[in-house]
């Protein structure tokens, strides 16, 4: 699995070098919090299980229209839970000249092993914003909510995460 992830990264980073007319590509790093939402028939069960690390990874972005841009991004968090690979496609609309909105998927995929009746994908719904400091440098803020489920056994069980990602980010290309 760790293979197929590697690849399909490569993969996404090279085609998007290849065809893109207008590029740039940023390396990023900052704080990732996690919170947990675990349901059990239905009810909210409180587990207390907010966990808290970093990620780093790289982004690019590619001008589609004037004020539209897509961002996709590839991230490796590291926390006390477990790592994962975060890979996004972000849209945004350049809102004033240095503020931008961003919205749109992102997947999850654990790293760790899980138990049975758990999956390793979870699959995001992202929003947030993006403010360029210097032309080099900006400062990003992402929320993702997740849209399926962890848990993929037979039980009346929810296992859901949602998180956010603060980090700055170097324009490098």
């Amino acid at each position: 699995m760790k293979r197929h992830t590697f690849t399909i990264c490569l993969l996404l980073l090279v085609s998007t070098i290849t065809f893109a007319q207008d590029f740039n590509l940023s390396a990023t790093a900052g704080y990732l919090n996690i919170n947990s939402i675990f349901k059990v028939d239905g009810e909210k069960r409180d587990l207390d299980f907010k966990s808290s690390g970093f990620y780093f990874g790289a982004q690019s972005e590619i001008n589609l229209a004037e004020k539209i841009s897509l961002h996709p991004e590839v991230a490796l968090a590291l926390n006390a839970e477990g790592d994962a690979l975060y890979l996004g496609a972000l849209g945004s609309y350049q809102a004033t000249e240095e503020f931008s909105i961003l919205f749109g998927p992102t997947l999850n995929v654990i790293l760790e092993d899980v138990v049975n009746g758990y999956q390793t994908l979870g699959i995001f719904l992202g929003f947030g914003g993006n403010y360029n400091i210097t032309e080099k440098i900006y400062a990003q803020a992402k929320y993702n909510v997740q849209l399926n489920d962890y848990y993929n056994g037979t039980a009346n069980i929810s296992s859901k995460v949602n998180f956010l990602m603060v980090g700055i980010g170097f324009r490098i290309l």
